[in-house]
C-alpha cells in the first residue's frame, strides 16, 4: 500500500513539473500583445520578442483582411494605428509570431450626438 500511494505521489509531482515546464515555454513563444487606445480611433500596439516570419494581420467581424504586414525580428515592436476610417463594428489584430498566434479584438462604436434648437421668430 505504501509503495502504490509513493509511486502515485512520484507520478503526480512529474506530472505537475511537466506542466511548468510547458507553460514556460509557451510564454517564451508567444508574443505578449498590447493594445492600447491613445486617443479617438488611435490604437498602440506593442508586442515583446517578435521573431523570424511574423505577421500582423487586422481582420474584420466577417474575416476579411483589412490591414497586413510583416513585422521585423525585434525585442520590441510598437506601432500606433490611425483607425478611424473604419466603420463600427468588431476586430481583431492577430499576430503570428514564428507558427505561434495570438489575437486581440477590439471594437469600434461611434457616438452621434444631435443638438436641436429651436427658433422662434
Amino acid at each position: 500500500m505504501k509503495k502504490t500511494i509513493l509511486t502515485i505521489a512520484v507520478l503526480l509531482g512529474v506530472s505537475a513539473a511537466n506542466l511548468t515546464i510547458a507553460a514556460d515555454k509557451n510564454k517564451e513563444n508567444n508574443a505578449s500583445i498590447e493594445l492600447v487606445s491613445n486617443s479617438e480611433l488611435k490604437f498602440k500596439l506593442t508586442l515583446d520578442s517578435v521573431k523570424e516570419r511574423s505577421s500582423l494581420v487586422i481582420k474584420d467581424f466577417n474575416g476579411d483582411i483589412v490591414y497586413s504586414t510583416v513585422l521585423p525580428k525585434s525585442e520590441n515592436y510598437s506601432k500606433i494605428f490611425d483607425l478611424s476610417n473604419l466603420a463600427d463594428g468588431n476586430y481583431s489584430f492577430i499576430v503570428n509570431n514564428g507558427g505561434e498566434t495570438s489575437a486581440k479584438p477590439f471594437v469600434i462604436a461611434t457616438e452621434t450626438k444631435r443638438l436641436v434648437t429651436a427658433v422662434v421668430k
